[in-house]
């Protein structure tokens, strides 16, 4: 399988491999029956096996002389090397990658499903992320970058791989463009030069699902088929057929070609000479589910790997041993017989028998050719594809019947990687060989439709004691006279009974392959969420603390810990650190973490040697404690208590300020005597009042302008008031001009406009507009507020703005808006809204803001996926 090119044409095969019987007599008729048995019924009827080898191709081939081979089933194969070299460079290292062509089969192939590295399964998922260039990169042999790099061709390839002639070549050992490899599946592998890793060249075993073959049950166009392949058509080809052995066994008869090239089997059978209905009924009893603790649900299954060179009559002997079937020839037409004996075609009894022929009976075997238990060897997938010898089937009870001896039969089921298949297959064979009655004997002329060996017949015999008893035909002999000599043998269909349960016994698991330090765990690893606190004890940062074992025995070696923390719902790296300190047992870290928010943290061990095996801890769950900015980490020192102190004195100055001020007015518009108005000497009053009662009703209004004068002070007042009411639902409005200067000189200027409503459920909403202004010697301030206020039930909300001028020189000026939501927004048109900047909850919104200077602490991106950290002069931007 060496050769790397397309098909030749020239093979060796054999065209035909079981003879049609001639004009046998009894004795020639028993000695050739037998033809076209599994090697286990030859085994125990003592033939001798021949020299063919089906067992696994564990290493790897090698020369030009190496003949062509194919993958039949799912099956192992070391392959054979087609091209091998070594190239690159690792830092000052030169020549540090090895790579090898390897040629799986000589025929397209399914795929490739499995990958051993010095007999040990490692991870191979081609559909994952770690595929290159270069192939798929084994996670196992990954520390510190990639080591081990797998890519699969199936065959169909019309291309060369281009990391071969683009990095791999060399002057000495060029890949061209031109090497397709056309038909031939292979798989490259490129190994890096390192130490820990591989204790030579890495021997690579690669598991494959075989060719496609033709299934005639799923082809809609033959007689009891169903479904779109077409023998015509190999690219409708394959499917679980193509590891049953009734369909490999069928493709081989009919030959395997590439395109129009025979590649290996027989050549020239016609279809009519394999009767489609026979053969899909073996297929089907192939395909047929049974129960299984192994979980090897289908009855018959077989795969191996194929040698041009190998006789074909051997290979289908060992497919045959897979589904303990038999293989007949009458006239030129073989068919296919598995598993248990179907029902009988015709039933007969000693009347029927020619007396006047001779009839051979054999009631029991002789000692010499007696077998009384079974061994089986067989490829166990589980145990690297080793050859492994399966539990004997033994019975005691017969050896005590043989003089205590235990008379073994050797069964080599190299093409059946199936545990429980096997010990299934060792019973049933053990218990067939053991029903030692056989028959020869003559039927007229009116059997011989039903002479067809492989086919059960039903015989009462009072002779021999025989009620519907059922036999197989092993070989038939037509006679000139139309007379037909069959040659019988007792069968049971309970022979065939298998419970799973009872019966299956697991293989031993037995390690394999050679012996390399495992990577170094990370022990007792914790992580938690933690608080940052400042100075003050103030929680200022979420954080997350991870913990591992630092004691010394555990740190040989090691120099460091290193940590990935990644978002628990996107999977998402966000951060990657490290520590020298493994010895300290304990880490914080917040940079880069979102409040509130789930993580999961892994830890490894760092090596003093990059070339140790270290091994990363599971991901832990962990969720950051709901630390958020506060004015600390935003505002200077002071300005947010300013802001609250002016929030509290300007909701007392327009609420209870306003309130307080109307009630002064109405006093002062209502004063009759002279006296009431304090240090004022003289007063003058306008006044207008109305008032309308009906019952609860009531409707009043109230004009009243009062003037007044005093040693070195002056009073001018206008109100308007005006107020319904119905029952206990009041309406008011009140509009108020106040100037005044007093004995101390401050002069003093106002102006309220006050609106509130309030409903007999006990709702209020109130609405006050207030400007003041007040200027003397202590120096001057000025204050313009409006608010709105509704509820009930002790239950109000309210937003408000101010603008203030303090009376201290020293504090700023303000503009404040007191709301739940603060907007400004752009109008194209009347309702038409645009990029409004809103201000919510603690969050500002802006579709676009053009900043000279911007002094932050994080920059995100809406989705989170990128986040810059900006922390003692340095920027970190994870992605």
């Amino acid at each position: 399988m060496a050769i790397f090119t397309a098909l030749a044409a020239t093979f060796s095969a054999v065209s035909s491999f079981i003879g049609s019987l001639g004009a046998f007599g009894t004795f020639a008729l028993r000695t050739a029956v037998g033809v076209g048995l599994s090697l286990a019924a030859q085994a125990l009827a003592g033939k001798q096996k021949d020299n063919t080898n089906f067992s696994i191709n564990g290493d790897i081939q090698g020369g030009g002389d190496l003949a062509r081979s194919f993958i039949l089933g799912r099956y192992a194969t070391a392959g054979s090397l087609v091209w091998s070299n070594t190239w690159g460079n690792d830092g000052d290292t030169p020549n540090a990658w090895f790579t090898q062509v390897i040629a799986l089969s000589d025929l397209p192939i399914t795929g490739l499903v499995e990958v051993w590295v010095d007999g040990k399964k490692v991870t191979y998922d081609p559909a994952g992320n770690n595929n290159t260039a270069f192939g798929y990169s084994i996670p196992d042999y990954e520390n510190s970058g990639p080591n081990l790099y797998v890519k699969f061709y199936n065959g169909k390839q019309t291309a060369a791989d281009p990391a071969l002639y683009t990095y791999c070549q060399s002057i000495e050992r060029p890949w061209g463009v031109d090497r397709i490899g056309y038909g031939v599946a292979y798989a490259i592998v490129h190994a890096r030069a390192t130490k820990n890793m591989f204790s030579g060249f890495p021997a690579v075993t690669f598991v494959v699902d075989g060719i496609p073959l033709y299934d005639p049950s799923k082809d809609s166009t033959v007689v009891g088929g169903s479904g779109p392949q077409r023998y015509s058509d190999p690219s409708t080809w394959g499917g679980d057929g193509d590891r049953l052995p009734a369909v490999q066994t069928y493709n081989i008869m009919r030959g395997l070609r590439y395109g129009t090239r025979w590649v290996y089997g027989v050549q020239g059978l016609t279809t009519a000479r394999l009767p489609v209905q026979n053969w899909i009924t073996a297929i089907n009893e192939c395909r047929k589910v049974i129960v299984s603790v192994s979980g090897d649900g289908t009855q018959y299954r077989s795969g191996g790997e194929i040698s041009v060179d190998q006789p074909v009559n051997a290979t289908v002997e060992n497919l045959l041993t897979a589904c303990q079937g038999s293989l007949s020839e009458i006239g030129g037409v073989y068919r296919l017989f598995v598993g248990e004996p179907g029902t009988p075609t015709i039933s007969f009894t000693d009347d029927d028998i020619l007396s006047t022929d001779g009839q051979t009976f054999t009631p029991f075997y002789g000692l010499a050719d007696t077998i009384n238990g079974i061994n089986g060897t067989y490829p166990e997938p589980a145990n690297g594809w080793v050859t492994q010898t399966a539990p004997p089937y033994l019975r005691p009870d017969l050896e005590a019947k043989d003089g205590n001896r235990r008379l073994l039969a050797d069964v080599s089921f190299d093409l059946v990687p199936y545990a429980e298949q096997v010990q299934r297959l060792m019973k049933s064979a053990l218990l067939a060989a053991l029903r030692a009655r056989r028959h020869t004997i003559v039927l007229p002329p009116s059997f011989w439709p039903y002479a067809v060996p492989g086919e059960v017949i039903q015989w009462t015999s009072v002779r021999n004691g025989y009620a519907n008893k059922w036999f197989v035909i092993d070989g038939a002999v037509d006679r000139g006279n139309l007379d037909v000599m069959v040659d019988i043998t007792e069968v049971d269909p309970s022979d065939y009974d298998w419970d799973s349960e009872t019966e299956f016994q697991p293989p031993v698991d037995g390690a394999v392959g050679p012996v390399v330090p495992q990577p170094q765990p990370i022990i007792d690893w914790f992580v938690e969420p933690y608080t940052l606190l400042d100075n003050a004890s103030n929680s200022r940062r979420p954080a997350i603390r991870m913990v591992w074992d630092n004691s010394p025995g555990g740190l040989i070696g090691v120099i460091g810990v290193q940590w990935e923390v990644r978002d628990a719902e996107t999977f998402v790296v966000v951060y990657r650190g490290n520590t020298l300190r493994a010895d300290v047992g304990s880490v914080i870290i917040a940079q880069n973490l979102l409040p509130n928010n789930a993580y999961g943290v892994r830890g490894q061990l760092v090596p003093s040697d990059p070339d140790r095996l270290m091994e990363w801890s599971d991901w832990l769950p962990v969720t950051t404690p709901n630390v958020l900015l506060t004015d600390m980490d935003i505002y200077l020192p002071g300005v947010v208590e300013g802001v609250e102190e002016l929030v509290n004195d300007a909701t007392a100055w327009i609420r209870d300020g306003t309130r307080q001020t109307i009630l002064e007015a109405q006093r002062i518009s209502r004063l009759q005597a002279d006296e009431d108005f304090g240090s004022f000497l003289a007063r003058q009053q306008l006044r207008t009042e109305m008032v309308l009662t009906n019952g609860s009703i009531t409707a009043s209004y109230l004009n009243a302008i009062t003037i007044a004068t005093g040693p070195n002070s002056a009073l001018a007042l206008r109100l308007e008031d005006l107020e319904v009411y119905v029952d206990t639902t009041v309406a008011t409005a009140i509009d108020s001009l106040q100037v005044q200067i007093d004995e101390q000189g401050d002069a003093l200027a106002s102006a309220i406009t006050s609106l509130s409503a309030a409903s007999n459920t006990g709702d209020v909403a109130t609405a006050n507009f207030r400007m003041t202004v007040n200027a003397g010697p202590s120096g001057y301030a000025a204050r313009i507020g409006a608010e709105a206020r509704a509820g009930g039930s002790g239950s109000f909300k309210a937003a408000a703005w101010y603008l203030d001028v303090p009376s201290s020189p020293s504090q700023p000026t303000r503009f404040l808006v007191v709301a739940e939501q603060f907007v400004v927004a752009n109008q194209s048109d009347l309702g038409n809204v645009s990029n409004p900047l809103v201000f919510q909850s603690g969050v500002l919104s802006l579709n676009v803001a053009n900043i000279g200077t911007v002094n932050t602490g994080i920059l995100q991106s809406p989705n989170g996926k990128m986040v810059v950290t900006l922390t003692a002069g340095t920027i970190e931007i994870y992605d």
